[in-house]
């Protein structure tokens, strides 16, 4: 029996303030890229889908995507 299936993983960026698209206030706002992979006896193998990065706004709760090339070199830039 081959157990194989897909799992989401992801890692936070790190928080930056920036103008939230719902609320329209200045929040912290926290970074975060998700990868799904493809598993095999729940270790992950390889990556079925390329990365996405997400914004949460620490207010209100509003999670919107970002673009992956601008949210990495806001933290790259930070560092």
């Amino acid at each position: 029996m081959i157990l194989f299936g897909f799992r989401t993983r992801g890692k936070t960026l790190g928080q930056h303030t920036v103008g939230c698209p719902n609320c329209h206030r200045e929040a912290m706002t926290t970074f975060s890229q998700r990868r799904s992979w493809f598993t095999l006896f729940f270790i992950p193998i390889f990556p079925i889908s390329g990365k996405t990065t997400v914004a949460t706004c620490n207010l209100c709760g509003f999670r919107y995507n970002v673009d992956n090339q601008k949210a990495e070199a806001l933290f790259v830039a930070a560092a």
